[in-house]
């Protein structure tokens, strides 16, 4: 099956459409106040959205939380990846990492920096290169920071 790396920034109801519900809610909602400062790419197969996520170069929905922390890898030039999603049926294909390897060949040698506030992803996003480097306590509990310092190790 072909897979296709797409911007479909335009069009970002076509991405939104495969979130989950509650990260629909948090993003489609406020999606003009980020439009011109965030780019969605998704991953396309027959014409069909299977995936993708957004990166965004002012801290997204999702982070506001702690906007120090968010400044502080924005102000080194890093970008930030959000709202990664692989449809279920599609997984266990790699196409996540498929996914952020499209991305560096889009934008070689960019650092980026992710959140996850789920501890288990770590090991997913450890063998594409990332590295955890902080933990961040919020009102929900934990978001654990990694970054891919676009030069293939990892700084602080």
């Amino acid at each position: 099956m072909p897979y296709h790396f797409k911007e479909t920034t335009s069009v970002p109801e076509r991405f939104f459409a495969i979130l989950p519900p509650d990260w629909r809610e948090a993003i489609s909602p406020y999606w003009p106040d980020y439009a011109d400062t965030a780019r969605i790419f998704t991953l396309e197969t027959n014409g069909e959205v299977i995936g993708g996520g957004i990166l965004f170069s002012t801290p997204a929905p999702d982070i506001l939380s702690y906007g120090a922390e968010a400044e502080h890898w924005f102000d080194q030039g890093f970008l930030y990846i959000g709202f990664l999603w692989i449809a279920e049926e599609h997984r266990g294909r790699q196409l996540g990492s498929w996914w952020l390897q499209k991305l560096r060949e889009l934008l070689p040698g960019q650092p980026f920096w992710l959140s996850i506030d789920d501890y288990g992803l770590r090991a997913f996003y450890e063998r594409n290169g990332y590295r955890l480097v902080k933990a961040v306590e919020v009102e929900t509990g934990t978001e654990w920071v990694l970054i891919d310092d676009g030069q293939g190790g990892a700084i602080q």
